[in-house]
C-alpha cells in the first residue's frame, strides 16, 4: 500500500510538473499558480509526508533518475570539493535562484518556463555524468531547504529513499539514513551558517516587495506577478539609483548575515550560561538550530501562498492551522533530540532485529530493553548479539570509540558488564581492525552500497545464472565498487552464506555420484543403455553448468585454473604443467577442494572396465533416481521385461506425474502397446551421430516433431530424381539402396538417409527399397527448419554432421 500511494503521488507530481511548462508559455497567469499556489504547498508536504517520502515523489529528482540508471559513459563521484563544501554550494545556488526570482523570474513567464527546462537539462546532466543521486545530494538549490526543515527527521527510520543500485556517491547518505546524516555529517560549521541565515533570507525576500515598491499591498495583492519589471530598473523606492540586478540580492545578503550574528549570539549565550545543564555542544547547537528552522518555516507561510489563499478564507484559515500544528509539532519532536538518544534507538533496533521476537517493537527505548530482559536469552546470545550490534553499529559509522560511552547504562541494562564489553571490543578489533582506524572510511551508505552489490550477486548464484567477467565488471561499475571491495564480497559470500556454500559442495558431490553411475553401466550396445548414458551424462553437464557459473563468480581471480577444472569436468585433457593437488586449490576451502579432487580421480576410472555382465540391479535404482530425465531413461531399460522391473513404488513414482508424456510410455510398456512414444523417438534420434548429444531439451523438441511411418516390403521410402523434403531414420527392418535401379547398399535399422534434403531444394540422388517390414521416424524440412531457428547453436553441429557424411 506505501509502495502504491507512493507511485501515485509521483506519477501526480509528474503530471503537474510537466503541465506547469506549456502553462507557463501560453498563459498569463503561469507564474501566479507556480509562485503564490504551488510552491507554498511544497515545504508543508516535505514535513506531513516525511523527508524520505519527499525524495521519492519530488518531480525532479524523478525525472534525473532517467540518467541516474543509464550507463553510457564511465561515471564518477563528484570531485572531493562538492563533499566537503556542499552547503555552501547548494545554499549559494538557493541564493542565486532567490535572486533571479526577484530579478525576473516573478514576473515573466516565458523566463520561468525556460528556467524549469535549464534545470531539468542540468539535473539530466549531473546525473549522467555522476553516480547516484548527485543533482539531489550537490547541486539541487531544494535540497538544501529539504534538510533545513525536515532537520534530523527523527525516528523516521522505517523509511528511506535510497537508490536501488547504490553508488555511495555521498558520504553520510540523506536518502539512506537522514538522522544519521544529521549527527554525523561532520561539517558543523557551513550547516550551522545555512540553518542560522536561512530565516533572515526568507524574511529578506518577502521584505524586498515592500523595500522596492514602499507598500506591503504589492506583494499581497500579487500584483507583482503581472508587473512588468526590468533588471535596471529602480531597486529600492528610497533609492532609485540602485538598480534592481543589485538591490536584490543585496537584500538577500544583509539580511541572512544580520539573522546569522543573530541565532549565533543565542547559541553563545545559552553554552556561555549553561542554560542547558549537563548538555555537550553539539545538542546546544541542534537546539537553536531547531529554532531557527520553526522560526524560517513560520516566516515563509507568514507570506508564502497569501496573495492567491487570501481569496479563501476558509481554506487559507485550514492551511495555516495545519501549518502551525505541523511546525509545532516537528519543533517538540526536535528540540529534545540529541546524538545519545539516537546512537540508543539505533543500537536498540538492531538488537531487536538481531533479537528476532515475535513481539511487535515498543516505541518507548525503556519498553525495548525492558522487553528483550524479559525473553531470557542466554548470557551467551546476549554476547553475540552484542557483539554483532557492535559492529554494525560501527559498519554504518554511527558508533565509534568515542561515542561508545553513550551505551554504557543500555549494555548494563541488557546483562552485559565491562569486563565483557572489553572483550568483545578486543574481538572486534581482531577480525575488524578498520573499523577503530580514523582513516578508514565506514558509513551507512557505504554499508548499503556494498550490500546491495552482493545482494545482487548472491541472487545470481542462488539462481545459479553464470555472470561472465564482462557482465560482472559492469556491475562493479554500475555500483562503483573496486576490485579491492570486489575480493573482499565475494571472500564474505562464500564463507558467510552457507546456502550458496553447500550449493557448491551438493553439485560436486552430484557430479561424483553421476560419474560413479556413468561408470557403472554395463555397455551392451542396446540404444537403451545408450539413451540411459546420454541422460546421465546430460544431467552432469547442468550440473557442471551452475558449478561453473558459481565458480566463475566466486573465484574471478583464479579464472585460469577454474577452466582448467572446466575441462577436468568435461573429460578434457589438460596441460601437462598443470598439477592438480590441495596447493593448486588453495584458494578453496578444504571441502570444497577434496570433492574437486576426487571428481578428477573419477574421470580417470571412466575407462576401467566394468565387471558385472547386465544392467538390471542399476536399473532398479535408477528408476527412483531425484533426476527424472534419468529415471525415464531406465524406464526404457525395462522394455523387454518390463513387470520384472515395475515395481509398485516405481509405477507410483511415474504415475503421480503431470507429464502425458510420461505417462504415455508408462502405459506403453504396462499393456505392451505398439505405439512409438515421444521418449523412445528421443532415444532412437539420439543413437544416429546427427543428432548424438543434443541437449536433452533440443532432442525432446525434435522427438516431437518426428512421425512414425511403416513400411511393406518392395516398397520404396523414397525414390531417385524425385523432389526430397523429409530425412528419414530406420528403427526396424531392412532397406536397400538403389542408385540407377542398381543395389549399392544395405540399410539397417540404426541408419538414416535423405539428410541432404534438409539442406536446400535437392532432388534424390537414389532410391530406397524395403526388403523387410520397416519402421521409420521422419523429419520434414519445415519441422527441421523451425526446430534449428529455436535452436540456432544446435544448426552448425548438425551440418557439420551432414557435411561429414558426404565427404
Amino acid at each position: 500500500m506505501d509502495n502504491f500511494l507512493t507511485k501515485s503521488l509521483q506519477v501526480i507530481s509528474l503530471v503537474i510538473f510537466f503541465a506547469l511548462v506549456p502553462i507557463l508559455f501560453l498563459s498569463s497567469y503561469g507564474t501566479t499558480l507556480v509562485w503564490t499556489i504551488l510552491i507554498p504547498i511544497i515545504p508543508i508536504a516535505l514535513l506531513v509526508i516525511g523527508f524520505s517520502r519527499w525524495r521519492d515523489i519530488c518531480p525532479l529528482a524523478t525525472i534525473s533518475k532517467i540518467t541516474q540508471n543509464l550507463q553510457l559513459i564511465q561515471k564518477r563521484k563528484v570531485p572531493i570539493w562538492f563533499e566537503e563544501n556542499f552547503w555552501f554550494f547548494q545554499y549559494f545556488l538557493l541564493f542565486i535562484a532567490l535572486s533571479l526570482r526577484l530579478i525576473t523570474l516573478n514576473y515573466n513567464d516565458n523566463y520561468l518556463g525556460a528556467f524549469f527546462i535549464i534545470v531539468i537539462i542540468l539535473a539530466l546532466l549531473i546525473n549522467l555524468f555522476f553516480t547516484g543521486k548527485s543533482w539531489c545530494n550537490f547541486f539541487c538549490p531544494v535540497g538544501v531547504v529539504e534538510k533545513i526543515y525536515a532537520i534530523s527527521n527523527a525516528k523516521n527510520y522505517t523509511h528511506n529513499s535510497a537508490c536501488g543500485t547504490c553508488t555511495a556517491c555521498k558520504k553520510n547518505c540523506p536518502d539512506i539514513d537522514l538522522e544519521s546524516n544529521y549527527w554525523k555529517e561532520g561539517i558543523h560549521k557551513q550547516k550551522s551558517f545555512v540553518f542560522y541565515s536561512f530565516a533572515g533570507m526568507v524574511l529578506g525576500f518577502y521584505l524586498y516587495f515592500y523595500l522596492q515598491s514602499g507598500s506591503f499591498s504589492y506583494y499581497f495583492s500579487g500584483e507583482w506577478t503581472n508587473d512588468k519589471v526590468d533588471m535596471f530598473s529602480s531597486g529600492f523606492f528610497f533609492a532609485t539609483y540602485i538598480p534592481l540586478f543589485i538591490a536584490a540580492p543585496l537584500t538577500l545578503i544583509i539580511f541572512s548575515l544580520i539573522s546569522y550574528y543573530i541565532f549565533k549570539f543565542i547559541e553563545k549565550q545559552l553554552w556561555k550560561k549553561h542554560i542547558f545543564k549537563h548538555e555537550n555542544h553539539e545538542t546546544v547547537e541542534h537546539r537553536v538550530k531547531v529554532l531557527a528552522s520553526f522560526i524560517t518555516f513560520n516566516i515563509f507561510y507568514i507570506f508564502a501562498g497569501a496573495p492567491s489563499y487570501q481569496h479563501y478564507p476558509l481554506i487559507y484559515g485550514a492551511f495555516y492551522f495545519l501549518v502551525v500544528s505541523v511546525s509545532a509539532i516537528i519543533f517538540y519532536k526536535e528540540i529534545f533530540r540529541k546524538e545519545d538518544y539516537f546512537i540508543q534507538e539505533r543500537f536498540a533496533l538492531k538488537i531487536i532485529k538481531q533479537w528476532n521476537s515475535q513481539k511487535n517493537v515498543p516505541t518507548n527505548l525503556k519498553e525495548i530493553y525492558y522487553t528483550y530482559m524479559n525473553e531470557n536469552k542466554s548470557k551467551t546470545e546476549r554476547l553475540n548479539i552484542y557483539k554483532q550490534t557492535i559492529t554494525e553499529l560501527m559498519q554504518e559509522g554511527i558508533l565509534n570509540e568515542k561515542s561508545m560511552k553513550i551505551l554504557d547504562k543500555l549494555r548494563e541494562q541488557i546483562g552485559i558488564s565491562q569486563r565483557d564489553h572489553e572483550r568483545i571490543i578486543a574481538q572486534i578489533k581482531l577480525k575488524n581492525s578498520n573499523l577503530f582506524d580514523a582513516t578508514s572510511e565506514r558509513s551507512a551508505e557505504k554499508d548499503y552500497q556494498e550490500n546491495s552489490y552482493k545482494q545482487v550477486v548472491e541472487n545470481a548464484l542462488k539462481e545459479h545464472v553464470e555472470i561472465d567477467a564482462q557482465h560482472l565488471q559492469s556491475l562493479q561499475k554500475q555500483f562503483c565498487i573496486s576490485s579491492e571491495v570486489h575480493k573482499k564480497i565475494m571472500y564474505n559470500i562464500i564463507n558467510t552464506n552457507d546456502k550458496i556454500h553447500q550449493d557448491i559442495l551438493d553439485l560436486l558431490e552430484l557430479m561424483h555420484e553421476l560419474l560413479i553411475l556413468q561408470n557403472s553401466i554395463y555397455e551392451d550396445k542396446t540404444r537403451e543403455v545408450y539413451f540411459l548414458k546420454y541422460s546421465i551424462k546430460n544431467e552432469f553437464t547442468f550440473a557442471s553448468k551452475d558449478l561453473f557459473s558459481l565458480l566463475f563468480t566466486i573465484y574471478k581471480e583464479h579464472k585460469s585454473t577454474i577452466k582448467i577444472l572446466l575441462n577436468i569436468s568435461k573429460g578434457k585433457s589438460i596441460d601437462d604443467n598443470f598439477i592438480l593437488n590441495r596447493e593448486s586449490l588453495h584458494f578453496v576451502d578444504d571441502a570444497i577442494a577434496s570433492k574437486m579432487l576426487l571428481i578428477y580421480e573419477d574421470h580417470n576410472d571412466l575407462n576401467k572396465v566394468v565387471t558385472q555382465n547386465n544392467n538390471e540391479t542399476l536399473v532398479r535404482e535408477l528408476l527412483l533416481h531425484d533426476s527424472i530425465q534419468i529415471a525415464i531413461a531406465a524406464l526404457l531399460n525395462t522394455k523387454q521385461n518390463p513387470k520384472k522391473y515395475l515395481s509398485q513404488n516405481v509405477l507410483d513414482r511415474f504415475c503421480n506425474s503431470n507429464d502425458n508424456e510420461i505417462l504415455e510410455l508408462l502405459y506403453k510398456l504396462v499393456y505392451q502397446t505398439p505405439k512409438i512414444t515421444t521418449y523412445e523417438r528421443m532415444m532412437y534420434l539420439n543413437f544416429i551421430s546427427l543428432f548424438k548429444n543434443l541437449k536433452f531439451n533440443d532432442l525432446h523438441m525434435l522427438g516431437q516433431s518426428t512421425q512414425v511411418q511403416k513400411f511393406t516390403p518392395q516398397e520404396y521410402i523414397i525414390k531417385q530424381g524425385d523432389a526430397g523434403s523429409t530425412l528419414f531414420i530406420l528403427i526396424k527392418g531392412e532397406a536397400v539402396v538403389e542408385i540407377d535401379s542398381k543395389e549399392v547398399a544395405t540399410l539397417g535399422h540404426r541408419e538414416y538417409f535423405g539428410e541432404i534434403a534438409l539442406l536446400g531444394d535437392t532432388k534424390r540422388t537414389a532410391s530406397v527399397k524395403v526388403t523387410k517390414e520397416t519402421t521409420a521416424l521422419s523429419i520434414t524440412k519445415r519441422d527441421f527448419k523451425l526446430f534449428l531457428q529455436n535452436n540456432p547453436k544446435v544448426s552448425t553441429k548438425v551440418i557439420k554432421e551432414i557435411i561429414k557424411k558426404l565427404v
